[in-house]
């Protein structure tokens, strides 16, 4: 080989060299200045303050009672710590049994509004609030709005009964925004489905117990079912609309006369008259 060639030669392979160097050093460059700015650009995370919580391992169904077998502690937002909820095991399950209300699912905050109190039985005594009673109410297809009504939904109360005067049925809210605690004696969950019961328990105040005492015995009772988005009080009123008038007919020999009256005590009161004249 000549010397030109391998002169050539040496200098191909000494600029190829300089070339692969001086191209990784400008990538690695372009590289690292390209992350340096996504790191001065990237949002400070501030830390999330965590707090113990007690929360259900499996399924725990209504009227089960506690054990350390069914719950575990873990870390939870300190800022979205549920109310009523334990921070300890032994909260729980220490100085008596604790039965459950309604049904806690695997994951679920175990919450004081959700179990009894120690030694307490998981019955509708310890689901109705402090002070007020529970009552039974008979039902069918029709007036139990098809099996659709399930425990914790709130319902109206329409009595229908035959008019204090007899001009025929009327119909007007006995009591309204009622909490079912059961349907038939189920009250730990709610079915997907409609379910077709005789009888639901109600949570009513004392005189309330007394307006259904009486509905029962004077007329018959029917529930409607409230929405979800409309669980704020009383919507409404059904007022009987009584007539004002009735027809009486005069038989005079052979000719007969129909006239129509006022019914006493539906007639609108008339303005006193103030004059001294």
């Amino acid at each position: 080989m000549s010397g030109k060639l391998i002169i050539m030669a040496g200098l191909a392979v000494a600029f190829g060299a300089t070339s692969y160097v001086g191209g990784n050093y400008y990538l690695e460059s372009q590289t690292q200045a390209r992350v340096d700015e996504l790191s001065a650009n990237r949002p400070v995370v501030e830390a999330i303050e965590l707090a113990k919580v007690v929360v259900a391992t499996a399924e725990i169904k209504f009227g089960q009672v506690i054990d350390g077998s069914m719950i575990k502690v873990v870390d939870w937002p300190q800022d979205a710590f549920p109310e009523g909820a334990f921070a300890a095991t032994s909260e729980v399950i220490s100085d008596g049994n604790r039965r459950v209300l309604t049904t806690i699912f695997p994951g679920e905050p175990i919450i004081t509004a959700k179990i009894t109190g120690e030694n307490s039985r998981a019955g509708l005594a310890g689901v109705i609030t402090q002070g007020m009673r529970a009552v039974t109410v008979p039902v069918d297809t029709v007036n139990g709005v098809a099996g659709f009504i399930q425990p914790g939904d709130r319902v109206d109360i329409l009595i229908t009964k035959n008019d204090d005067h007899g001009n025929g049925v009327t119909s007007e809210v006995l009591m309204d925004y009622v909490k079912i605690l059961s349907v038939d004696q189920n009250a730990g969950s709610r079915n997907e489905t409609a379910q077709l019961a005789n009888s639901v328990t109600i949570e009513t105040d004392g005189k309330g117990a007394q307006k259904i005492a009486w509905g029962l015995n004077v007329g018959t009772l029917s529930l409607t079912l409230r929405g979800v988005e409309n669980e704020d009080g009383s919507i409404f009123s059904l007022e009987s609309e009584k007539p004002t008038t009735t027809s009486i007919k005069v038989v005079s020999g052979s000719e007969i006369k129909e006239f129509n009256v006022a019914i006493e005590g539906n007639q609108k009161p008339k303005k006193e008259n103030n004059n001294n004249n």
